[in-house]
């Protein structure tokens, strides 16, 4: 199975056509970094159009939560139940108590960066989740460990979130330089001292959000990633379009090469905790 994100529900034949099984669509106030975000009201019809077209309905509700949103997370996941919606991203636990006293199990718990080994994914699977995404910096012999535990999904292509703040660090950085015309700008590039990479920074009523250097691809990878026993595949078009997607899908199918990096998946990591200790 492949999930897009997606921008334009008139897009939706078209990913159908180019290879996408289902679409990830945020839920305003309650998702972070999502293409698309829409009223809870509105899922009716992203539901109608899905069915339609022989393609399952995914929300983003990943937002760290306050108390004052829970409230809200049960009118999503009551409405998600009423329409037999496919499932819901998640990265709170507090979501994922509400929604098993309500009844709904078909989570995907996808926390970013910190499931990294099978334990992890086997605990979360035996609270009732549908599907655990793995960290997206591990290598390709870490992700054939950890799929032993069954029911990973992997992001493919697209730019990754590699830090994720709920303070405004873009408004606090622009305001102690005395840069407030920045803010402006439609795209800000963070560089570390350290290395040359340009890493997209986004700030929005969540937070803020530091992304990948360059969006991570899967072409040569993604027969392994079949043979590790994973069937859940995402591409993630935060930073793109859905044109782009298309583009990625034709490429999969096809077999032809795109933009983006593969390192990820040969590097290792060179400080282990047993070494610290």
């Amino acid at each position: 199975m492949i999930i897009t994100t997606i921008h334009e529900m008139d897009s939706i034949p078209a990913l159908k056509q180019a290879g996408a099984d289902a679409i990830l669509i945020g839920i305003k106030g309650l998702s972070v970094c999502s293409a698309n975000t829409v009223e809870i009201e509105a899922l009716k019809d992203w539901k109608e159009i899905c069915l339609a077209n022989q393609m399952e309905l995914y929300v983003n509700s990943c937002k760290l939560m306050m108390d004052s949103d829970f409230d809200r997370c049960k009118d999503l996941i009551q409405t998600c139940k009423d329409l037999s919606i496919d499932g819901i991203y998640f990265s709170d636990e507090g979501l994922l108590y509400i929604a098993k006293e309500m009844g709904y199990t078909r989570l995907v718990y996808q926390p970013e960066t910190l499931i990294a080994n099978h334990r992890d994914v086997e605990f979360y699977l035996n609270q009732g989740c549908l599907a655990v995404s793995l960290a997206h910096e591990l290598s390709l012999a870490e992700i054939q460990q950890i799929s032993v535990a069954g029911g990973c999904e992997v992001l493919i292509d697209g730019y990754f979130s590699i830090l994720y703040s709920r303070r405004p660090l873009i408004t606090n950085y622009l305001d102690a330089i005395d840069r407030p015309d920045f803010k402006k700008r439609s795209h800000l590039d963070l560089i570390e001292q350290t290395r040359s990479d340009r890493m997209p920074i986004v700030e929005d009523e969540t937070g803020t959000h530091i992304f990948s250097e360059q969006p991570i691809q899967s072409i040569q990878e993604i027969a392994s990633l079949e043979s590790f026993g994973i069937k859940r595949f995402r591409i993630d078009s935060f930073l793109k379009d859905d044109a782009w997607t298309i583009q990625v899908l034709n490429a999969y199918r096809q077999g032809t090469p795109i933009d983006g990096s593969n390192h990820w998946y040969y590097q290792n990591t060179t400080l282990k905790k047993e070494d610290t200790v």
